[in-house]
């Protein structure tokens, strides 16, 4: 498996707390997270960039929110990787607003609905108005106006985008597109809160250039009282391509339950970006990987 328990190379980008008995905002106790992120293969052979990216933002009172992105590969898409970056940076900002909204986050009952109504809306209009500022700052011309053939000047950035915001007892979870957001019970199991997208097939993805992408994101809130959970994994397609079990997800999510319940959060920042450079060799998926591991407070090792 590449994943948890095995070696990788080093060399990636790691976001992580210094003090790992403190979240990100440095409150102790609170929610943590630590990423990786990690050029796959056949992009460094090709000369192109990582299209991925990754973002972790804290919140008040010890939360925080991570998002993940993969820009697209197509010629099509030729500002993917552009378009990834703001992907995660408007996701951190909105979900930042939405936790901070006068009440706090919506209850267990309704918050699902809210984040249909509220949160994504504001991701899609902060990401379209993002790449907007970037065209009128630095217009398509030559080969990118060929490319185009009337697009929408949004498709040239298109990206999927994975967002958990840990909040006290809720984990809220949206995503489009491909990747996988998998949450550890404390048991090992697997729990998918996100559901399905029936449009994807393996070689197409929805994604935030998508016709009506708003309709396309799949929500989900855990109320972590009545479902306990250690934490969740958000991984780009790279990470769940390079997988030798088939579902995956369960092999996985039982390795990190022991890592997460023996192992400090520093170590853990260690081993994410040999997992991401495993998973983007030629021996893995060769597709540029990112991982973001959210931490529930009080359920890990320091």
């Amino acid at each position: 498996m590449t994943g948890p328990g095995q070696a990788g190379t080093p060399g990636v980008t790691v976001m992580a707390p210094q003090d790992p008995d403190l979240s990100p905002g440095g409150r102790a106790g609170g929610w943590q997270a630590v990423t990786a992120t990690e050029r796959g293969a056949a992009h460094r052979a090709a000369g192109l960039p990582n299209q991925d990216a990754v973002a972790v933002l804290p919140l008040e009172d010890g939360g925080v929110v991570a998002a993940v992105a993969d820009g697209h590969g197509h010629r099509r898409h030729f500002r993917s990787a552009r378009g990834a970056q703001f992907a995660v940076a408007v996701a951190g900002q909105a979900a930042r607003d939405f936790a901070a909204r006068p009440g706090g986050p919506p209850g267990p009952g309704e918050a699902a609905g809210e984040l249909r109504r509220v949160l994504v809306p504001d991701i899609v209009t902060r990401w379209r108005d993002a790449v907007r500022r970037d065209v009128a700052a630095e217009p398509f011309a030559g080969a990118g106006d060929a490319v185009r053939h009337g697009d929408d000047e949004t498709i040239p950035y298109g990206t999927t985008l994975l967002v958990a915001t840990g909040v006290g007892e809720r984990l809220l979870l949206a995503q489009i597109g491909d990747g996988e957001i998998v949450c550890v019970r404390p048991d090992g199991t697997a729990l998918l809160a996100v559901p399905g997208d029936p449009l994807l097939d393996g070689r197409h993805t929805t994604s935030m250039c998508s016709y009506r992408a708003g309709d396309l994101f799949r929500v989900a809130a855990v109320d972590l009282a009545v479902t306990p959970l250690l934490g969740a994994l958000l991984a780009t397609d790279g990470y769940g391509n390079a997988q030798v079990a088939q579902v995956w997800q369960g092999v996985v999510s039982a390795e990190l339950a022991g890592l997460i319940t023996t192992r400090s959060p520093s170590w853990l920042a260690g081993q994410l970006p040999e997992w991401a450079a495993r998973s983007a060799s030629v021996d893995g998926s060769a597709d540029d990987t990112t991982l973001a591991l959210l931490l529930r407070p009080g359920r890990h090792a320091r």
